[in-house]
């Protein structure tokens, strides 16, 4: 961290799913204090006899080294994809997102797959704070309950938001507007209500709210998201005719 309080620079080098450090090369003490207190709060108190989480070699954390060769926390992922895809699994009865979240301060990517279904909570608004790095939020099939916070649109450097498959309620925030580099907007499978927003994403690709309960009529500003591939809206409460600027859009 610089004096700014500005994330410094990291170097730059190729992911995989496990994280490598070189000899001598340590985890950020702070960080590495936080990630015990997330993997606790999801039933995964097996890594806090890490002496290293960069180093611990498990699937669902990456990290990236400074000039100084410290290692910072960029990635987190949580829930079991597939047999190949093996993240830490969340206990069900227990687990939740502990604030130390917001103790990351290089994380790019957040990602949670089926570990709330069995103790429903809201997404917490404390993820607004991780706006100055975070890139990619993957809430899936949680069971979150509540309304989208209206925090979320300080994410914004988000490219990818996947909300899908929850139990979330009420209007979706004007706010998320904010993130206009957003790649992928995914809040399908909820209980969203009301109309959709008059959002506008230069880059957006993938736009899916279908599968819920919005209202009113397609935004004549969809036809703006000249990069859109797919566009999911079925299964709500769409009234009138589709708007004259879609016809713009590339098939």
């Amino acid at each position: 961290m610089s004096d700014s309080g500005v994330p410094s620079a990291l170097v730059d080098g190729p992911q995989t799913g496990f994280s490598m450090n070189k000899d001598g090369a340590r985890t950020d003490t702070r960080e590495q204090e936080a990630v015990y207190d997330i993997m606790r709060a999801t039933g995964n108190d097996w890594a806090t006899d890490i002496p290293d989480v960069c180093r611990g070699r498990w699937h669902g954390i990456e990290c990236m080294p400074d000039k100084d060769d410290v290692y910072h926390v960029v990635s987190l992922s949580f829930g079991a994809l597939s047999d190949d895809t093996a993240f830490p699994t969340c206990d069900p009865t227990r687990s939740h997102i502990s604030p130390s979240i917001t103790k990351l301060p290089y994380l790019r990517s957040l990602f949670f797959y089926r570990c709330f279904s069995y103790n429903p909570q809201p997404i917490p608004s404390l993820l607004g704070q991780l706006g100055a790095t975070l890139q990619t939020l993957v809430l899936r099939e949680n069971g979150h309950v509540g309304p989208i916070p209206i925090e979320l649109g300080n994410l914004t450097r988000l490219k990818v938001l996947d909300l899908h498959k929850n139990n979330l309620n009420g209007s979706i925030p004007v706010s998320l507007g904010r993130m206009t580099g957003l790649r992928s907007l995914d809040l399908s499978g909820n209980k969203l209500t009301d109309s959709i927003p008059n959002f506008s994403f230069p880059i957006l690709s993938v736009f899916d709210l279908s599968q819920n309960l919005l209202m009113g009529s397609i935004p004549s500003i969809i036809g703006a998201c000249h990069d859109l591939i797919k566009m999911d809206l079925g299964h709500n409460q769409l009234t009138g005719p589709l708007p004259d600027s879609i016809g713009s859009l590339k098939t």
